[in-house]
């Protein structure tokens, strides 16, 4: 019954803001398609000035927010409207003076871009948030980076990933935040241009996640115990059993020269290779693994 009331009395200047956000949202839409209409040659904006621009809206967006006389909705979120059904049209008559806001290009990314808006505009006003509300904006920012990265809005992703690994901290969800910088890592790859910078990236995320993900090196590391066997058997006259031995003897502890026997000077320089491979692959793992436990 209270909830009703509250509602009722900020109707219009919730009514009045969410206009002001779609109206951006729409604006910021309008420059995206035009960046992407651009022919070749011309100065296009890249994304990330874009979303200079996108911050620049939202500052204007915290002042009108700042100066509404918006009652405080207790835990809920005073632009849950939004987040739920971003895009659609308003109810009842618009502000004095004003054209209802129009998306620019696609539907689906005019919502994410308005939902992007209003969270930030919320997660930078001046309103003190609760406990909830900043687990309620951690679920949302969380639920927006896929939508924006559908429209290849990748740096724009990357910030709404941002905004949930501060808002999980608060929360102290360890697992949360591993999950939205590694989330958030990605996106940035993503919106690195030109495409070969994305590589050491690339081989970071393949190999370990970005190091959130430590245990895919044990993978790694059983499948180079499993080529280095092969290679061994392919180069020297030996047993199978007598190649695993040495290949896993070796991976994990050097062999010496007393150790090496009759292996001929192709065997051995693949057990050099194989000895620096698991010194570098091993301690990277032990380091994310201890990383991964003190963080619990």
């Amino acid at each position: 019954m209270t909830d009703g009331v509250h509602r009722d009395e900020m109707t219009t200047d919730v009514r009045l803001m969410t206009y002001l956000i779609e109206r951006d949202a729409a604006g910021h839409c309008e420059r995206i398609e035009l960046s992407a209409r651009s022919q070749p040659g011309e100065a296009a904006p890249t994304e990330r000035q874009l979303l200079a621009e996108f911050h620049h809206r939202v500052e204007k967006l915290v002042i009108d927010y700042e100066q509404s006389e918006v009652p405080p909705r207790g835990d809920e979120l005073i632009f849950r409207d939004i987040y739920e059904e971003a895009g659609r049209h308003h109810e009842g008559p618009e502000p004095p003076g004003t054209d209802q806001p129009t998306p620019h290009g696609s539907t689906d990314r005019y919502a994410a871009v308005t939902k992007l808006l209003a969270l930030e505009t919320e997660f930078r006003g001046p309103r003190r948030l609760s406990g909830t509300q900043h687990t309620y904006l951690a679920e949302w920012y969380e639920k927006l980076g896929p939508a924006l990265r559908a429209v290849d809005l990748h740096a724009h992703s990357a910030l709404a990933y941002k905004r949930a690994t501060w808002l999980h901290g608060v929360a102290e969800d360890f697992t949360a935040q591993d999950r939205c910088r590694l989330a958030r890592a990605r996106a940035k790859r993503r919106a690195t241009r030109p495409a070969w910078r994305r590589i050491p990236g690339w081989i970071s995320d393949v190999l370990c996640g970005y190091g959130f993900r430590p245990f895919l090196l044990l993978a790694w590391i059983a499948a180079q115990l499993v080529l280095f066997t092969g290679l061994l058997l392919a180069v020297e006259s030996l047993t199978l059993g007598d190649s695993i031995q040495i290949c896993l003897t070796n991976y994990l502890n050097p062999v010496g020269i007393g150790d090496l026997g009759s292996i001929g000077v192709g065997g051995r320089v693949l057990l050099l290779v194989e000895a620096w491979t698991g010194i570098v692959f091993t301690s990277v793992f032990f380091a994310l693994l201890v990383r991964r436990w003190f963080r619990f």
